[in-house]
């Protein structure tokens, strides 16, 4: 026992260190891409192929991983899990620019305005007129007063929309605008903090379970969770975040804190709506009717208390998101396909929505919510249901899927998390002109997906690793 766990330390020790490399690597590629220049000789084929060899190295880890463990070894996984993405700390976003909106929207609030009411796109038109209109002066006195801004704003992508990122984003958006405005390096530490702080709700989540803590790896060092995380600077971690401590408060029989904490969640992004109706149906299950009507009554108050600040902006809260809704179409498999087959995508929308409801339905019908792996499991299965439906399937929304996979390390599900990084392909055909040929990187990425599930099923007869018990030496 003992020299298996030796030998995978030294394993993991050799594996951090190579991946150390390839995400300095990384970093150092990352230098190429300056906003706005040099779009033809950004190096993407070179990262894409970094962020390949770091999530084959990666796989080889979570393969290596023993069935026992000591606290030493849990603490190695987690520190060199902080040494990757201090790597990429400081690293220049590699395609990606959403992290200017975050920055702009936190200097409003943190100014004391409202996000929703205005947009982006007004403020910079209306700045040259010395007299703009009243609802416009407070927004364009900050450009004024604060000269970084001018061009954060300026480069804020779609900025005839509104805001589309909910109140709790915005409350830290405001935050980090206190403590350093317009700063990347503190947006992306807030962001590194919940990062963080997931992977010690993994931990105490994989205990609940009675699986190896050493299982965190999955997430902890992820490719994906990364990148996406640390150097693109995306926000999804933190409402990730509020919904694995929902899942862990819910396992712990805390039911108003859980459905708090999921409410939380939703005000960071809309997405954990979809399993309100689990954690209710756990709840009634274990602790019965009252907890759960009264678990559902604080989830609404802190929905209500989350968005009253905002109210004034009226039906320019949702605005932002419901263009998203209806407009936004990007690296998905399924929604195309039956758009194409149904010929309008209002109609697409409706049955993708139908699907996700039965979806929950059924995993309320069928699965035993009183026992903890199948609650867990209802929750991975609803969340994957909606990221595979979805017609936007950005790599980043894919962070809300790989903390399940550490309790549930199934392989179609870890392949796809690297394959999604094939989407920064996007942009080498888009700099040259052929836009329409990614549309065969999507076939490669959910092609080879759907393949391993089949062979799982098919051939193997299972879906996941043997996941190994706790074994505490």
């Amino acid at each position: 026992m003992y020299r298996e766990i030796a030998s995978a330390r030294a394993a993991l020790l050799v594996l951090g260190g190579v991946s150390w490399c390839l995400y300095l690597g990384i970093a150092w590629l990352s230098t190429a891409f300056v906003y706005g220049q040099n779009h033809l000789q950004r190096p993407i084929l070179a990262f894409v192929s970094l962020y390949a060899l770091a999530f084959l190295l990666y796989c080889v880890a979570v393969r290596v991983l023993p069935g026992s463990y000591r606290r030493a070894e849990v603490w190695l996984v987690l520190a060199l899990a902080v040494v990757f993405r201090l790597s990429l700390l400081h690293s220049q976003p590699i395609q990606e620019d959403d992290f200017y909106r975050y920055l702009w929207d936190g200097k409003v609030v943190a100014s004391g305005f409202n996000p929703y009411r205005v947009t982006p796109l007004a403020v910079r038109n209306a700045l040259p007129d010395s007299h703009p209109e009243e609802l416009l002066q407070p927004y364009t006195r900050i450009l004024v007063e604060h000269p970084v801004f001018l061009q954060i704003v300026a480069r804020v992508n779609h900025p005839a929309i509104p805001t589309i990122y909910p109140p709790f984003a915005q409350a830290l958006f405001g935050l980090a605008a206190l403590v350093a405005p317009g700063s990347l390096v503190a947006l992306r530490l807030f962001f590194l903090a919940f990062d963080l702080g997931l992977c010690g709700v993994l931990v105490a989540i994989l205990a609940r379970l009675g699986l190896s803590p050493l299982w965190v790896l999955v997430y902890a060092w992820s490719p994906l969770v990364i990148k996406e995380t640390v150097n693109s600077a995306h926000y999804d971690v933190v409402p990730t975040f509020f919904l694995l401590l929902g899942v862990l408060l819910v396992l712990s029989n805390r039911s108003v804190l859980a459905h708090a904490s999921l409410a939380v969640a939703v005000l960071g992004k809309v997405y954990p709506l979809l399993v309100l109706p689990l954690f209710c149906w756990r709840t009634w299950l274990t602790q019965g009717r009252m907890p759960a009507l009264l678990g559902l009554g604080v989830f609404a108050v802190v929905l209500g208390l989350g968005y009253m600040p905002f109210a004034s902006a009226g039906m320019g809260l949702w605005r932002g998101t419901v263009t998203f809704a209806e407009h936004w179409e990007n690296n998905s498999f399924l929604f195309p396909l039956i758009r194409t087959v149904l010929g309008e995508r209002w109609l697409a929308t409706v049955v993708v929505c139908l699907a996700l409801g039965m979806a929950v339905v059924l995993l309320v019908r069928w699965v035993d919510m009183r026992d903890a792996r199948a609650f867990v499991w209802a929750t991975f299965s609803a969340l994957g249901a909606l990221f595979l439906l979805s017609p936007v399937a950005f790599p980043w929304y894919f962070v809300w899927i790989v903390p399940f996979l550490c309790c549930f390390p199934l392989r179609a599900w870890l392949l796809l998390s690297g394959l999604l990084g094939l989407y920064y392909l996007f942009f080498y055909y888009l700099y040259r002109g052929t836009p329409e040929s990614f549309r065969w990187i999507v076939w490669i990425e959910y092609g080879l997906f759907y393949a391993v599930v089949l062979w799982e099923f098919l051939v193997r007869n299972r879906f996941a690793f043997p996941l190994k018990r706790e074994g505490n030496v």
